[in-house]
């Protein structure tokens, strides 16, 4: 961060100057040289100019299989589009905002073979069905709106103490059978992908939407160890608008 410079003026401090002339023993008068007013000046005070970040606009898709509006989010230098699909940090070890179609919610997201519910069609039902999944803590759900639409809006984390190895491989979780990793599993699409999870201690900001007639779920979400980018985050989610479809 720049430190903004400051110059400083000096001041002068003036004293009058008396000159009293008395003559003794006449009838002579005092006389005062009158005294002469110096203001003080400051040179004013200046800081250098800090240019506004450079923003553009980055495109997105909805996760899901069906036809959805497409939506866009304002962001600074170093994010950009992950295949169309997420919109990531570079650099962050794990950060990013993406939008789904959720339509299967596991019960468990460690055990999540078996134990998969399809919530019903509102938002409130699928607020219910992500509070209650098991080991996340999710947070009271609050009325929200964003992008001009209404809803709820949660956060929840994955446990700090998961054993996390390889990639994204959550020990002693259920393994994925089309690639043999153990996922840590937040939702299924309606195209069939998974939300799984990358890392121990992981949040993530749930903004659960009605667009127009569609529930749609933004999700931003970031690591434990993203700091000043977690502000970057929040202002590159409330910047999200919805294009039509």
């Amino acid at each position: 961060m720049r430190n903004p410079s400051v110059t400083r003026g000096l001041s002068w401090l003036a004293v009058p100057a008396i000159a009293a002339l008395v003559l003794v023993g006449c009838s002579a008068t005092a006389t005062s040289e009158p005294s002469q007013a110096v203001t003080s000046t400051r040179a004013p005070t200046t800081s250098p100019s800090v240019e506004p970040p450079t923003t553009r606009r980055i495109v997105g898709r909805v996760l899901g299989g069906g036809t959805f509006p497409a939506y866009s989010v304002e962001a600074p230098d170093g994010w950009s589009s992950a295949d169309g699909k997420f919109v990531i940090k570079h650099g962050a070890a794990v950060i990013g905002l993406s939008v789904w179609d959720v339509v299967e919610v596991p019960s468990d997201p460690c055990h999540w073979q078996g134990h998969l519910t399809v919530p019903g069609p509102t938002v409130d039902d699928l607020v219910r069905a992500l509070v209650a999944q098991a080991s996340r803590a999710a947070t009271q759900p609050a009325d929200v709106t964003l992008a001009g639409h209404t809803g709820k809006y949660i956060e929840w984390s994955v446990p700090a103490d998961m054993v996390v190895t390889g990639d994204a491989d959550f020990e002693g979780c259920d393994v994925e059978p089309s690639n043999g990793h153990r996922d840590f599993r937040s939702w299924t699409s309606s195209a069939g992908g998974s939300r799984y999870q990358q890392v121990a201690g992981q949040v993530d900001r749930l903004w659960i939407l009605d667009v127009d007639g569609q529930r749609l779920v933004v999700d931003a979400t970031y690591s434990p160890d993203t700091t000043v980018d977690r502000a970057e985050l929040g202002q590159v989610a409330e910047s999200l608008r919805f294009e039509n479809p």
